[in-house]
């Protein structure tokens, strides 16, 4: 159901920000710290503290359809950056605190904390790597609840959420037409909340990919086995083979033909097996522009990506937000530093207690002037559960389908290099 609406605007003065909720993380950013660990060993350091100072005004900010409360929210930022490299070793990490002050309603003052860390270490050269992440973030816990469009809003459909990620591989060339790849990848997501589980999820993935005698024709194998585990209710399992054969017409269109075979137990207790089947395509007719589509028959039915993007002189159309790399990491930083988050996401995901499948469709359109940014933003998210749960109950538990649908559009202004002015509806 949609969250009654609020209007709210926002002002920032920092190099950097970031506003999270939630108090109790010291000893989960110390774990996220030591999972970081090693690549700890960079040469070069770059050490950056950052303090913003931010103004909310909502109307609306219990967000409920009556008797609405309007405020002035204080933020205060506070927060470091760390940025490592070195010759085989690299880590990016961010933390703020956020102290949230109101001017009405003092009784809700709090702090909300966040962190992203990603670090990389090249263990033995050119063959053994290791990629690590943390984050923690605010996360939704009901797709029914109140959305809020800022923190500085009080929604108690949030918590505070711990994810970790550690993945070692290894890759490499096998004879001289051949390349592999075998990865080990362990995850975990543990909120803050007693009626969510905590969940840790592995994978196997191996891929080995090659060309032919035929230079336009290539072909590659995969195999991965993947297993999530529920505090509270049953594990599941899921293993894949496949084979994928890919012919470029020319440089800029490429088609491919899936076929594979999968075990799984996601939607039923038993083990089931399937063969899959499917094509691909792919069209970059310039470095701006790209298209990349896959439908793939599955054994939940067909399952389909496909994703748009265009960069033009003053804008860029995304979707549902694929972007060569180049052009998303400049179009991001014009946008971050305008204040405009650069996800521009309008419908927010939520904690579950088991496999979903997910339907999701998110379209973005940005101007981007040299001071001023709009975007406007569209998307829609389609969920259904897949199997039953025991013990914890979940948006499942009240309807088949989670349908979720909505907009936003966001204005960004650039006052000095150091502050930003931002509107959001």
């Amino acid at each position: 159901m949609p969250s009654p609406a609020s209007v709210s605007g926002r002002w920032s003065s920092a190099a950097s920000r970031s506003s999270r909720r939630g108090p109790r993380i010291t000893v989960r950013l110390a774990w996220a710290l030591s999972v970081l660990a090693l690549p700890a060993q960079a040469e070069n350091w770059t050490i950056t503290p950052s303090i913003a100072v931010g103004e909310t005004l909502t109307n609306n900010l219990y967000l409920t359809s009556t008797n609405r409360t309007s405020d002035l929210v204080t933020s205060i930022t506070p927060g470091i950056s760390i940025d490592g490299r070195g010759g085989r070793t690299s880590l990016r990490l961010g933390y703020s605190i956020t102290q949230n002050i109101y001017a009405r309603e003092s009784s809700e003052n709090n702090r909300q904390q966040g962190l992203v860390a990603v670090g990389t270490l090249e263990a033995v050269e050119d063959w053994l790597f290791v990629d690590a992440s943390a984050t923690i973030s605010q996360q939704y816990i009901s797709a029914f609840g109140g959305v809020a469009p800022s923190n500085a809003n009080i929604d108690r459909n949030r918590t505070e959420t711990f994810y970790y990620s550690v993945s070692p591989y290894i890759r490499g060339r096998l004879l001289s037409s051949a390349d592999y790849l075998l990865r080990y990848s362990v995850s975990g997501t543990n909120p803050d909340s007693q009626v969510v589980s905590n969940t840790t999820t592995s994978q196997w993935l191996g891929r080995l990919n090659g060309d032919t005698r035929w230079s336009a024709l290539s072909w590659s194998v995969d195999a991965s086995s993947n297993s999530a585990n529920y505090d509270v209710g049953r594990d599941r399992n899921d293993t894949r083979y496949g084979l994928t054969l890919a012919y470029r017409f020319n440089p800029e269109l490429q088609v491919s033909a899936i076929v594979g075979r999968e075990k799984t137990n996601l939607v039923s207790r038993e083990d089931e097996t399937n063969n899959d089947s499917g094509f691909g395509l792919l069209w970059t007719p310039s470095p701006r522009t790209k298209l990349d589509g896959r439908v793939t028959r599955r054994f939940f039915g067909d399952g389909y990506n496909v994703a748009f993007s265009h960069r033009m002189p003053l804008s860029a159309l995304n979707y549902p937000g694929l972007a060569p790399e180049a052009i998303r990491a400049q179009v991001n930083q014009i946008v971050q530093g305008r204040g405009v988050p650069a996800d521009g996401s309008v419908v927010n995901g939520y904690l579950t207690n088991r496999p979903s499948l997910q339907t999701q469709q998110q379209i973005s359109y940005a101007l981007l002037g040299v001071r001023n940014t709009l975007t406007f933003n569209a998307s829609e998210s389609q969920q259904q559960p897949l199997g039953v749960i025991s013990g914890l109950t979940d948006d499942y538990s009240l309807a088949n389908e989670v349908t979720q649908r909505g907009y936003g559009v966001i204005w960004g202004h650039q006052l000095t290099g150091l502050s930003s002015l931002s509107l959001s509806l």
